[in-house]
């Protein structure tokens, strides 16, 4: 999930730094410019996990700024393909549910990626599986399971703990759109309410059709009564 990655860069210190040792405000610099920020075909920039080297600071004329040439290492998140993860359900449309890890929240399970007998509920606006069904191994069809007892379903709801494997990685290059014209002439200054899918630049997609994966209630009762039959054997 989390990896180093070696970089070489220069980072500037501004003059209000300069009392501060070189140390502490060339990592706030690197922070400041890394930190929270894709790296593209790389992953999400979290912080300078340590600084290898850094030459002397030089100023340049204009600006008044301290310039050092550094070399780092930045750690990442960069999950890999078939690794399994631990988030939370942020959000559910009727296209995807988006899970977050609480500083990375475009994580999407499509419903392609769930498992068999799942539905989206247009009334309870989620996603639910229907984890019994009879016989064991018939698959239903979208109307059959909007039919089903509600009482039945396993639903995904928000803010619930869900365990997924990451089963695809997608980049895109996401550059900022012009404002409407009829919305600068009616003075609208607030953005759009864009669908965060579309304008997200790193995509991690999920899957939580296998067994052991999806909301960790759900195997957390499983494992409970497995262990209280093994208890009366």
């Amino acid at each position: 999930m989390f990896v180093l990655i070696g970089v070489r860069d220069t980072v500037p210190v501004k003059p209000e730094a300069f009392e501060i040792p070189a140390a502490i405000t060339i990592q706030d610099a690197i922070n400041k410019k890394y930190a929270n920020k894709l790296i593209p075909q790389k992953g999400l920039g979290l912080s300078c996990f340590d600084i290898l080297t850094a030459e002397d600071g030089r100023v340049t004329w204009g600006n008044g700024l301290m310039y050092y040439k550094v070399s780092f290492r930045l750690l990442l998140f960069a999950p890999f393909i078939g690794e399994v993860l631990v988030g939370q359900v942020l959000s559910t449309t009727k296209s995807y549910i988006r899970v977050s890890m609480g500083f990375f929240n475009d994580i999407y399970i499509t419903p392609n990626l769930l498992p068999p007998n799942s539905a989206y509920d247009p009334n309870e606006e989620r996603f639910f599986w229907l984890s019994d069904p009879e016989p064991e191994d018939r698959v239903y069809t979208q109307h059959e399971l909007l039919n089903t007892v509600v009482t039945s379903r396993l639903f995904i709801d928000p803010g619930e703990p869900i365990r997924f494997r990451v089963s695809d990685i997608e980049w895109q290059d996401v550059r900022p759109q012009p404002k409407a014209r009829h919305d600068i002439a009616n003075g609208h200054e607030e953005e759009s309410e864009e669908d965060p899918f579309h304008k997200a630049g790193y995509k991690i997609f999920a899957t939580i059709a296998d067994v052991g994966l999806g909301v960790v209630s759900w195997w957390a009762d499983a494992e409970e009564v497995g262990e209280e039959a093994m208890d009366e054997s």
